[in-house]
């Protein structure tokens, strides 16, 4: 399987098998945490401090305080796997 990683801090986006992330250093599932629930979506050079799982576990914030990015981030994680699955 095929997913596309893409860094909630720094925008690096990859395509890569689970394993291979893995191995890189990425956070993101199955191998890290689980599909459709809010947790880092992180490449290996980044923090977790710029991520929505920070804002909402750390900042407090809520769904109407997002930004727009914020909001791209849990629309995509909501629809994992499907909406970083790539099929070619």
């Amino acid at each position: 399987m095929l997913l596309l990683h893409i860094c909630e801090v720094c925008g690096k986006e990859e395509i890569l098998t689970p394993e291979q992330g893995h191995d890189q250093g990425w956070d993101y599932p199955p191998k890290m945490g689980g599909f459709k629930v809010v947790s880092p979506r992180t490449c290996g050079n980044c923090s977790i401090n710029g991520t929505l799982w920070w804002a909402f576990s750390v900042e407090g914030k809520q769904p109407d305080d997002l930004d727009e990015r914020q909001l791209q981030t849990l629309n995509r994680i909501l629809q994992e796997p499907e909406s970083i699955m790539v099929t070619d």
